[in-house]
């Protein structure tokens, strides 16, 4: 039997009988209707009635029509829920004192297993509309009337409810059955609109949040490339929230061809430009996308943009160009150290130029990273670059980029420099001792305006950098060599640190690091022997707290026991003479550079990454070892 669907006469007969027979069974009194038959509280009914709103809202409309169509004296219209629970009635005050007398009125169930064989309990119980009269009714009290009920579904046929009418058994027709399950059908059809927009709505404010809270800026434009939204990103970037309706235009410097856009959709994807904006500009990305109508032909485009900022910032969090290194992470308490700590410390809550001295290995980079993390730029990025060890036809477009087309092999889009990626955040221009020349002029014009060219452009981009520089280089020396320009010494000078090398910092300071390197490198380290601490301290460690390291981690290597002694420091003990003992150092230090190279078939950067030394000190080292 197909659900909602009229059944024939025959089959309707035996239905009536099998009905019936449930009756008997049940206990139904065939006479009158059960005075505790179940009811429904006025709350409990209330309750009812708010859980199918739905429902009755379009249902009651269908009852009016009903009603016009009837005789109001002789008929009455009525609503159930899915538990046979009548909702709703429609009828004459008379009608309703006399329905009340047949417990069928709000409030009451009409099951099967409650009144017996009526119109109500079989269209639940068959899902299919049903027309019964005079005595196809089991309980007398129905004799003389006629009902015409239909079962209304939901969702997926899901049984929700039956519209009923109800009359004298001398108005039955079968065109009130017809009427009624038309009603039902009708009632149905508004339920999926209603069902359709509802699920509508919810699709659009979802796509409405998900566009709101995307962390990307975000512009729909239609076809005529009016602005149909602005999410609250790019209301953020923009700083305006008057840009709906108008035209794309109102964004000057932003031109967008969508013809283009569909012809050429690869060559809209990570776009540059500049917006000026009031009295600002803004330097963004953004990338172009058409919308497709079915039936073909664009419908508008969605433009997704950031700026250039945010960007290099989320591409400095992938590339890890983070500062690790804190004050906590230095170890030390020797005056000198701790003066330098404390320097440092004074230096981060500024936002001047900070310049770090000290001999090669002392920890300058560490300084810097620990000043850059005390910093209020401490969320930004840190970007080091070492500008003695990129080849200086290079260096330029390492620190200041250059624009799309300069050169053969240039990035398409061109590329941004360190200085851009360090817009907000720290660059760290390590060994500036060693910068060529002619950048140390280019790089005093960025410090005197705080604007950088990049290679072919005709516009500056302003940045605001925080700049700190180090060097192992006696710079004062380089400026009256003529090596280093004495403007960009004293630009560079505001705020000079001398990190002291760590023969001066004493012993405390050298069994500290000491202790450090060996936790840092071994699970369950060894301890140091007395005569390993008295090699250690007494060794003038001109390779500082970088040789150090080295030290502890060659020792460890060689170091099979509990106990690490002086044997494995590779160290000569007490005050030996210097030169004996430089020479000593030198030659095993060529040594180890030769078979480190081996190692790496001669790749300069693997081999100064294992050594622990920058590749401009690798060079530097091989060309004093071919001189002599």
């Amino acid at each position: 039997m197909k659900k909602g669907k009229i059944i024939s006469a025959a089959k309707m007969r035996r239905n009536i009988e099998l009905s019936f027979q449930r009756s008997r069974e049940y206990g139904i009194d065939p006479v009158r209707r059960n005075k505790s038959q179940n009811i429904l509280s006025p709350a409990e009914l209330a309750e009812r009635r708010r859980n199918n709103s739905e429902l009755l809202d379009v249902l009651l409309p269908q009852f009016e029509e009903l009603y016009k169509l009837l005789s109001p004296s002789e008929f009455f219209v009525a609503a159930t829920d899915a538990d046979g629970y009548i909702l709703q009635i429609k009828a004459t005050r008379s009608m309703i004192e006399k329905s009340a007398k047949r417990n069928c009125i709000p409030g009451y169930r009409w099951m099967e297993k409650d009144v017996g064989t009526s119109a109500i309990s079989l269209a639940l119980k068959l899902q299919s509309p049903i027309q019964l009269i005079d005595d196809e009714h089991y309980c007398k009290q129905a004799h003389g009337l006629t009902s015409s009920t239909a079962p209304v579904f939901g969702k997926d046929k899901k049984l929700i409810g039956v519209i009923a009418v109800c009359g004298s058994s001398e108005k039955a027709h079968p065109h009130t059955l017809y009427m009624v399950t038309t009603a039902a059908r009708a009632a149905e059809q508004q339920l999926r609109v209603l069902r359709r927009n509802k699920e509508l709505a919810l699709n659009i404010r979802f796509l409405d949040q998900v566009i709101s809270s995307t962390r990307t800026g975000l512009i729909i434009i239609n076809s005529e490339k009016h602005i149909w939204r602005v999410n609250r990103r790019g209301a953020e970037i923009l700083k305006m929230d008057d840009l709906v309706g108008q035209p794309l235009s109102a964004l000057k410097g932003l031109k967008i061809d969508l013809d283009d856009v569909q012809a050429h959709p690869e060559a809209w994807v990570n776009k540059e430009s500049r917006l000026k904006i009031k009295k600002r500009t803004i330097t963004f990305i953004y990338t172009v996308q058409i919308v497709m109508c079915p039936e073909g032909g664009p419908m508008g485009a969605v433009i997704s943009f950031d700026e250039v900022k945010e960007i290099y910032k989320l591409a400095d969090t992938i590339a890890g160009t983070r500062a690790h290194f804190t004050f906590e992470s230095l170890a030390g308490s020797s005056r000198a150290f701790m003066e330098a700590i404390c320097f440092a410390k004074r230096a981060a809550s500024s936002n001047t130029t900070v310049l770090l001295q000290g001999e090669t290995g002392t920890g300058k980079e560490l300084f810097a990273q620990a000043i850059h993390n005390l910093s209020n730029q401490s969320q930004n990025a840190f970007i080091p670059i070492n500008c003695g060890a990129i080849p200086a036809n290079l260096l330029e477009s390492e620190l200041f980029g250059y624009v799309e087309g300069t050169f053969t092999g240039a990035s398409k889009g061109g590329k941004p420099g360190k200085f851009e990626l360090a817009n907000t955040g720290t660059i760290l221009l390590d060994e500036i001792g060693d910068m060529p020349h002619k950048m140390q002029v280019k790089l005093l014009r960025v410090l005197q305006t705080g604007e950088v060219y990049r290679i072919g452009a005709n516009k500056p981009v302003k940045v605001n950098t925080r700049i700190i520089a180090s060097t192992h280089v006696n710079l004062i020396q380089a400026i009256r060599e003529g090596r280093f320009r004495e403007d960009l010494y004293y630009r560079l000078n505001v705020f000079p640190i001398v990190i002291p090398p760590l023969k001066d910092r004493g012993r405390t300071d050298i069994l500290a690091l000491a202790e450090l390197f060996l936790s840092e490198n071994a699970a369950n380290p060894p301890e140091l022997t007395h005569e390993a601490c008295e090699t250690l301290c007494s060794y003038h460690w001109p390779g500082n707290v970088r040789e150090l390291e080295n030290c502890i981690q060659r020792a460890l290597h060689l170091c099979e026991g509990r106990q690490l002694d002086r044997e494995h420091l590779s160290l000569s003990s007490g005050h030996v003479d210097k030169a004996r003992q430089a020479g000593t150092l030198e030659e095993m230090n060529r040594k180890m550079i030769m078979e480190t190279l081996a190692q790496t078939n001669h790749n300069m950067a693997r081999t100064a990454k294992i050594l622990g030394i920058s590749r401009a000190t690798l060079y530097r080292k091989l060309k004093k070892n071919n001189k002599s």
